[in-house]
């Protein structure tokens, strides 16, 4: 993993996997963005890429700037990695603080958060979910989620807390906001994520404890990350699907399983292993 820090403004990205032909991910914009979630976001897109038998890699970029300077510092950014993104080495989408039109210099087509939402409910689907749900953590997510959920066979796709009395829960938000206190609070049997690394190592541990069965954010949010990396394949839903069904058998350890996947095509392609796993 590679952090490049720019010239031009307080900004860097971080490639995970430098030999990939085309890294993909997105920009976040605060006074101060940390370098160790950036890496945590690129690592669990390289996760997902590899799960799914793409030679592709994780980016994820970082812009410093105060309400003020927020404009040049973007202006800047964009100016500085035009040139990796012509050549089509890398992608970035506006997250946190970024908007579409922001990064639109750069010409790339935004992550297609419907998207993820369809290939979530897909992935919920294949691991036997239905019934009611509960959308936590970001609220703009329930109106993606509520039409599919329906479509899939569910019942109710509503808001709600982390420890609604429901078969399934759909999370959004940062990084490991479920961890090993509030996980522990969690009686859905089923998690979908909707962003990535939403659970924490410990976390995970409690609910594999719980009997509590995590669908890899690497399966779940992987649709609109295919879509961009591989144009030209299948329909991304129905590879979620298709993922997600491959390894619902495993229950608890299907974060696992999605683990060997990954890390068996990593090793098709590449000396070594990345080090470290995508958890929070």
């Amino acid at each position: 993993m590679v952090v490049r820090r720019l010239d031009t403004t307080d900004g860097f990205y971080v490639v995970d996997l430098e030999d990939a032909a085309r890294s993909v991910g997105v920009v976040r914009l605060a006074p101060k963005v940390l370098v160790d979630g950036a890496e945590l976001l690129a690592r669990a897109t390289t996760y997902s890429f590899a799960t799914f038998g793409l030679d592709a890699g994780g980016v994820s970029a970082g812009i410093n700037a105060k309400p003020e300077g927020r404009d040049d510092a973007v202006t800047a950014f964009c100016e500085a990695v035009a040139p990796l993104v012509g050549e089509g080495r890398l992608h970035f989408s506006p997250g946190l603080g970024v908007t579409a039109d922001e990064l639109a210099p750069l010409g790339c087509d935004p992550l297609d958060l419907g998207l993820t939402a369809r290939g979530a409910v897909a992935a919920a689907a294949a691991f036997g979910g239905g019934g009611d749900a509960v959308v936590v953590g970001d609220p703009s997510w329930q109106d993606r989620v509520a039409p599919w959920w329906t479509d899939a066979g569910g019942a109710t796709a509503s808001e709600g807390p982390l420890d609604a009395d429901v078969p399934v829960l759909f999370v959004a938000g940062r990084a490991g906001i479920i961890d090993d206190a509030n996980a522990s609070t969690i009686r859905a049997k089923l998690v979908v994520p909707l962003t990535p690394v939403p659970v924490t190592a410990k976390g995970y541990a409690v609910l594999s404890r719980a009997g509590v069965v995590f669908v890899p954010d690497a399966v779940a949010c992987a649709a609109p990350l295919l879509a961009v990396a591989d144009p030209d394949g299948e329909d991304p839903v129905n590879r979620v699907s298709a993922i997600a069904g491959t390894i619902a058998h495993r229950g608890v350890d299907a974060w696992r399983a999605m683990v060997e996947r990954a890390e068996e095509h990593l090793a098709s392609w590449r000396p070594s292993l990345p080090f470290g796993r995508p958890l929070a």
